[in-house]
């Protein structure tokens, strides 16, 4: 592909994932109090319809994204893209004029079965991008997610507090829109079209044939378990900063040190990016999970802001190294027709550990303390890094085994 070409190609995919992880990080820390406003100051009503929207996506999206990546491998790839900024903008606007919390739980699942942009994207990269610089390129789709974590929550409670939700969806959006409708004038896709089985039966042989490659079965293991730690430890974060620092400010530190991990994911992803094209993919999830479990466990002692401030960046840091170097890892051992298909069925997978992350992370910390949160994830991380050593190992054995025998 013509490199003019494949940079716009990466322009308008970092802008389609920047803007819709500005708009979801935006709004999702104010749905409880949208939810209250449509339930009209019922408290007991407020939190269940809070708990289920937030909850809501993840669902539809485990089921759906494994159907989305096969029509991408039968159909067209940009369309897929297209799709899934069409089923957010569309998603993100009527929730806006949603106006009961089911309606508004409806439209949160909607999100979650249309949207889908990580896969989307992912998939493009795979097979319009040159492969020796498909690291660097899913790195700065990390950068943009990151960037988008960064200044949602502080842009969505400034627009917030100034227009209240409503608004805020209906203009977030109207701009995903745009970015659809940029993708459908100027994103260029140059595979054609191919034939393929039938959806229902090959979407179960690819869930078939992640789990009998060792190493993408390796790799998919150590996501769901990284995302456990990732979202266990979210869950327990304030609470834990506010056992930590006992102030009356703490949810202004708990903001902080969250944009300060982010800012880390900022920083590091396009750097893992650039590592994975020049180095084993292995090397670069293992070193990364070594030293985000290190950081993890470092926070199971009582530090000072300013040491913490420090931690979290370097956790961010290492932290966006281990997703990206999953998804490259399934990219690389797939083939051209069933990238997108082996894709969502990774992301699917991942959901395991996203949903159940959350419960893990409140029951711990609930029933023996935060701190404890922290120990047990910086050890499960360690137990990813260990994992992909392992198969690393065996592949290496394997390999050295077949020369001999040559």
């Amino acid at each position: 592909m013509d490199s003019a070409l494949w940079k716009t190609n990466v322009r308008i995919l970092w802008s389609g994932r920047f803007l819709v992880s500005t708009g979801l990080t935006g709004i999702s820390p104010f749905i409880p109090f949208f939810m209250e406003s449509l339930s009209h100051g019922d408290t007991e009503n407020r939190l269940l319809w809070s708990g289920l929207a937030l909850a809501a996506p993840a669902l539809s999206y485990a089921i759906m994204t494994p159907l989305w990546g096969k029509v991408s491998d039968r159909w067209s790839r940009k369309w897929m893209v297209v799709r899934a900024l069409s089923g957010l903008a569309l998603s993100m606007f009527f929730m806006g004029i949603a106006q009961t919390p089911f309606q508004f739980f409806l439209f949160r699942l909607c999100q979650g079965a249309f949207g889908g942009i990580s896969d989307a994207s992912s998939a493009f990269i795979g097979a319009e991008t040159p492969k020796n610089r498909q690291g660097y390129t899913l790195g700065k789709m990390e950068n943009a997610s990151a960037l988008g974590l960064l200044l949602g929550p502080f842009l969505g409670g400034i627009l917030v507090e100034f227009w209240g939700c409503r608004p805020l969806l209906l203009l977030m959006g109207l701009l995903t829109g745009c970015c659809a409708i940029i993708a459908a004038i100027f994103l260029t896709e140059t595979r054609s079209q191919t034939k393929a089985e039938s959806i229902h039966n090959s979407i179960w042989k690819t869930f078939a044939s992640l789990y009998q490659h060792r190493a993408v079965r390796a790799f998919i293991l150590a996501g769901i378990l990284v995302k456990v730690a990732d979202f266990a430890t979210f869950a327990i974060f304030t609470p834990y900063v506010e056992q930590m620092i006992q102030s009356s400010a703490t949810a202004i530190w708990a903001g902080i040190l969250l944009a300060m991990t982010s800012f880390g994911e900022l920083v590091g992803a396009p750097w893992w990016g650039k590592k994975n094209d020049c180095q084993r993919i292995e090397y670069t999830f293992i070193w990364a999970a070594f030293f985000c479990s290190v950081c993890m466990l470092i926070q199971t002692y009582t530090l000072s802001l300013q040491w913490l401030l420090i931690v979290r960046f370097l956790q961010g840091f290492s932290y966006s190294a281990l997703l990206q170097s999953v998804m490259l890892y399934v990219l690389r051992t797939s083939d051209m027709d069933n990238q997108g298909v082996r894709i969502g069925a990774t992301n699917s997978l991942l959901m395991i550990g996203q949903i159940t992350g959350p419960f893990l992370g409140s029951f711990l910390g609930s029933h023996i303390g935060f701190p404890f949160v922290f120990l047990v994830m910086g050890i499960v991380l360690a137990f990813t890094s260990m994992i992909i050593w392992y198969s690393s190992l065996l592949s290496s054995n394997r390999n050295l085994n077949v020369h001999h025998k040559l």
